[in-house]
């Protein structure tokens, strides 16, 4: 399955099995589905983002992929076009998302699925904290002391 969008300044293609799609949907046929999206890796001229979630008919809970975006503008356009696919192909109307801070990310999944619950990925929430407390003048002790937590 791939979906292909070509506007005046962006190029944007959505893949992903179809295979996985009904996995998610008969995991979360009676709940609220959990999915991670894994978001905008730099590949040289466009980037990448992952929909992701987790398999738990597996003993060791996989994390799978569910959709990618594939882009060349981070804009929340090119996000609603991943989150709207989504919706359409898993009939889903809302769930919960772990992603980072990222506006445009937030606002697309609202726009497309507005009964959704996003919640901050700690490692990107760390990693935003760490650069903070190094750009700030503090001792170097204290520096050291938060990046060995």
């Amino acid at each position: 399955m791939h979906v292909l969008q070509l506007t005046r300044d962006n190029f944007c293609t959505v893949v992903g099995l179809p295979a996985m799609l009904d996995d998610f949907v008969q995991l979360h046929r009676n709940a609220k589905g959990t999915v991670y999206y894994d978001t905008t890796f730099c590949m040289g001229d466009f980037y990448v983002s992952c929909l992701l979630y987790r398999n738990t008919v597996f003993l060791s809970k996989p994390v799978m992929p569910l959709l990618m975006l594939v882009y060349e503008r981070r804009t929340t356009e090119s996000h609603e076009l991943m989150f709207s696919w989504f919706a359409k192909l898993t009939s889903v109307s809302s769930v919960v998302c772990v992603a980072d801070r990222e506006q445009s990310i937030t606002s697309a999944l609202l726009k497309t699925l507005p009964g959704s619950t996003i919640v901050y990925c700690w490692n990107h929430i760390l990693g935003d904290i760490r650069v903070c407390v190094c750009t700030v003048h503090v001792f170097k002790s204290v520096v050291v002391a938060f990046l060995l937590f």
